[in-house]
C-alpha cells in the first residue's frame, strides 16, 4: 500500500513538473515568436500573455492583440485571442476569437461581429510539425464598415486536411449559408427583386497538390507552392438559380495557368433578366445574347441549363471559343 501511495505521489509530482515546464515553454516560445515577428516586417503589440489550465490543459490568453503589415496597410486587432490544448495532446490546438474584432484593408476598417468564432488545428508530433488538418467556423458573422458596407451570413465553415495516404495533397472545403449582400450591391444586381434577399449557399470543394509537404517547422528555405488544383465542386445557389463549376488547373513555375473548367448554370435566363434590369445587358440585345448562349450550350438537351467550358491556355482564357483575356496568376 505504501509503495502504491509513493508511486501515486511521484507520478503526480512528475506530471505537475511536466505541466509547469510545458506552460513555461508555451509562454516563452509564443513570446519569442511575437517578438521576432515584431522585429521583422510586421508591427505586433499585446498587453499580456498567460497560460493557465493546470493540470489537464494549456489555456493561453493574449489580451489587446494587434497585428499590422505596414507594406500592405493590412491590420487586425482583437481584445483577446485564446489558444486551448490538452496537456497530454499539445499538437492539437483550438483557437477562440472574441465576439468583435476589426480588420483594416486598403484604408477601410471593417468590424467583424460573430456569435461564435473558433478554429482548430492538428500537426504531427514531430520536429517538422507536419500539417494534418485545420478548421475554422463562424456563427452568424456580420461584417460592417463606416462607409456602409454590410454583409452577413448564417454560418461559415472552412476546412483543410492532408488527404489520406498522401504527403503533398490537401483537401480544401468552404461553405457559407444564408448570405445577405450589402444593400447597394443587392440593388445593383437585382433592382427589380427577382430573387430572394438571401443567397442560400456558396460552396467550394477542391484538392490541391503542393511542391512540398506543409510543415510549420520545416527545413525548406522556400515555402511550398501549388502545383495543381482540382475543383470537385464550386456552387452558388440563389433562389431558383444555381451555378456550378468543376475542372482542373495547373500553374507553371511562374504561376501561369493551364487547364479547363466546366461551367453550368441552371435557370440561367433569370440571370439574364437581372442583367437586363440592371443595365449590364441592353434590352434590345437580350434576344441576341439568348441565341448566342443557346448556340454555345454544350447540354442543349437539358432544359433551363447552360453549360460552357472555360479553357485556359498559357494563361489566356476562352469561353465557348470566345477570348476573355488573361487568367489570374496562381502565385
Amino acid at each position: 500500500m505504501r509503495k502504491l501511495i509513493l508511486l501515486a505521489v511521484v507520478s503526480a509530482l512528475l506530471y505537475g513538473g511536466y505541466w509547469f515546464v510545458g506552460r513555461s515553454q508555451i509562454e516563452s516560445r509564443l513570446t519569442e515568436a511575437l517578438v521576432a515577428a515584431n522585429d521583422g516586417p510586421y508591427d505586433i503589440s499585446y498587453n499580456s500573455l498567460k497560460t493557465r489550465g493546470f493540470p489537464s490543459r494549456f489555456d493561453t490568453t493574449v489580451t489587446d492583440l494587434s497585428f499590422v503589415d505596414p507594406a500592405t496597410g493590412t491590420a487586425w486587432a482583437a481584445p483577446f485571442f485564446q489558444l486551448f490544448a490538452l496537456s497530454y495532446r499539445p499538437n492539437e490546438v483550438i483557437a477562440v476569437f472574441p465576439a468583435e474584432q476589426t480588420v483594416e484593408l486598403a484604408g477601410e476598417t471593417y468590424t467583424i461581429v460573430t456569435s461564435d468564432m473558433r478554429a482548430s488545428g492538428k500537426v504531427r508530433p514531430s520536429a517538422a510539425l507536419t500539417f494534418q488538418n485545420a478548421t475554422i467556423t463562424m456563427d452568424n458573422p456580420r461584417i460592417t464598415s463606416e462607409s456602409g458596407f454590410d454583409v452577413s451570413m448564417a454560418s461559415v465553415l472552412a476546412a483543410m486536411r492532408q488527404a489520406p495516404d498522401t504527403t503533398q495533397t490537401y483537401n480544401l472545403f468552404l461553405e457559407t449559408r444564408a448570405i445577405a449582400l450589402p444593400e447597394n450591391l443587392r440593388r445593383f444586381l437585382d433592382p427589380t427583386n427577382l430573387q430572394p434577399p438571401l443567397i442560400q449557399n456558396l460552396r467550394l470543394d477542391s484538392d490541391v497538390d503542393t511542391s512540398l509537404p506543409i510543415e510549420l517547422n520545416g527545413a525548406a528555405d522556400t515555402p511550398p507552392h501549388i502545383t495543381a488544383m482540382r475543383i470537385k465542386e464550386f456552387s452558388l445557389t440563389w433562389g431558383d438559380m444555381s451555378a456550378t463549376a468543376i475542372g482542373d488547373v495547373t500553374p507553371d513555375e511562374n504561376g501561369v495557368l493551364n487547364g479547363s473548367v466546366s461551367l453550368s448554370a441552371r435557370n440561367w435566363q433569370q440571370g439574364l433578366d437581372m442583367a437586363v434590369a440592371n443595365g449590364m445587358v441592353e434590352a434590345d440585345r437580350r434576344f441576341l445574347v439568348n441565341e448566342i448562349a443557346g448556340a454555345l450550350d454544350e447540354t442543349p438537351h437539358i432544359p433551363d441549363t447552360l453549360t460552357l467550358t472555360l479553357q485556359i491556355t498559357e494563361g489566356m482564357m476562352t469561353l465557348g471559343g470566345y477570348p476573355l483575356g488573361p487568367a489570374p496568376m496562381l502565385r
